[in-house]
């Protein structure tokens, strides 16, 4: 398997590098101006402090079991997700 590589800095830093690359293909991202990321990481924090509240909310909510299948693939699939979801700290 081919190694990626990984660049990081400005136009002009990375065009030092024109000649090592020449007649390669690149795939070029342009990450987005300081003021533009620091508001980008702003809406992950709110993003991130609603779910917090919304899980908190819905570990205090009074859960009823559903009722159990009868189709054993059900009953596996349905072990499988409670488990998954176990793992990541919800509470079920």
């Amino acid at each position: 398997m081919a190694r990626l590589e990984v660049l990081e800095g400005t136009w002009e830093e990375l065009a030092t590098y024109a000649e090592q690359f020449k007649g390669r293909r690149l795939r070029v991202i342009i990450l987005p101006l300081d003021t533009e990321a620091t508001a980008a990481s702003t809406d992950q924090t709110m993003l991130r402090e609603a779910a917090m509240r919304l899980f908190t909310e819905a570990d205090t909510l009074d859960r009823k079991p559903g009722k159990p299948s009868s189709d054993l693939h059900e009953q596996a699939f349905g072990e499988i997700v409670t488990e998954k979801y176990r793992k990541m700290g919800l509470k079920l």
